[in-house]
């Protein structure tokens, strides 16, 4: 059966590019969320997180990095700043937004206090937009769909001070100006650039001591192997946000592919329909079925690579 390539919206997560993009339109700048995504280079790769405790994968590359290259690609200014404590954040916080919005992030979720069921989410990265500073909260608008809410002080720098992989405990971000507008063809060439650079990672330990990262097929093939292995672990984030997000990434980067690379563009549909599968198959307590798609998601991941170059 052949399914029509259609457009979506309802897009999980993307929460630093979907914060990224409110204080761009405040500027008055617009952009396609699904677009910003692209040219960033985040639906670029496939990420496996070996840990032997947890399952966590995603078709995604390292956030901050992925909003660094969108915003100078675009050619905005910015800063992307951590502070050493609370009260130097603070400060850097209430200087920035004298300039207007700013973008957090990433921080924990776990202590996003306004969310009903956020004790349940501790460890998950996410960027929300600060758009004010009282005396005991922030005003946030969070792209999980929390408008102008506040967050009490406390919460928000437990949250803010959460340093897993960015370096950067605190992180703020402050955009500029825009420079000379690129063209569309150097988009293209950047992103592409970019896309090519994100699939040719190689294994290797995040940490000393630490979890290692596997990518591409190699990732997809291993996590296979894991799922077999390890029975006792549970899928954790894989139906609840994995295969989601990264069915949603092929599917926006099928389309960004699908004038200048359509046979690139082409295998990422198909590795859409195969993340829907993944969903359903864990869903529905199959978990027996995952290692075989998981295979069929390497032969096309492998066939795209390939498509890129």
């Amino acid at each position: 059966m052949t399914l029509p390539l259609v457009p979506f919206e309802g897009r999980m997560s993307y929460c630093l590019i979907k914060s990224l993009q409110m204080v761009l339109a405040h500027q008055g700048h617009t952009y396609p969320v699904e677009w910003l995504e692209c040219v960033s280079g985040e639906p670029f790769g496939f990420v496996y997180i070996r840990d032997k405790q947890s399952l966590f994968a995603v078709d995604g590359y390292v956030y901050h990095r992925a909003g660094e290259h969108l915003l100078r690609t675009l050619n905005y200014s910015y800063t992307y700043t951590s502070s050493p404590n609370d009260a130097a954040a603070l400060a850097s916080l209430e200087d920035a937004l004298k300039s207007g919005p700013v973008v957090a992030g990433m921080l924990d979720m776990g202590y996003l206090t306004y969310i009903p069921n956020h004790t349940q989410l501790y460890s998950s990265d996410h960027a929300i937009v600060v758009l004010a500073l009282q005396s005991d909260a922030v005003i946030v608008h969070d792209p999980a769909g929390y408008v102008a809410t506040p967050l009490p002080l406390s919460d928000f720098l437990a949250a803010w001070q959460r340093d897993i992989y960015t370096g950067k405990p605190y992180g703020l971000w402050q955009i500029g100006a825009q420079g000379k507008p690129p063209t569309e063809e150097e988009i293209w060439e950047k992103t592409l650039a970019r896309a090519r650079e994100n699939v040719e990672c190689e294994a290797g330990e995040l940490f000393p001591g630490g979890p290692t990262a596997f990518y591409g097929p190699t990732a997809m093939r291993t996590l296979a192997g894991d799922l077999q292995a390890w029975p006792e672990i549970g899928l954790g984030p894989l139906p609840y946000f994995s295969w989601q997000v990264s069915a949603q990434r092929c599917l926006d980067s099928a389309f960004f592919l699908r004038e200048k690379l359509p046979t690139a563009a082409a295998i990422r549909w198909e590795e859409c329909q195969l993340y829907g599968q993944l969903q359903h198959a864990s869903v529905a307590n199959k978990r027996a079925f995952l290692p075989e798609l998981l295979e069929h998601l390497a032969e096309r991941e492998e066939k795209f690579i390939a498509a890129l170059a």
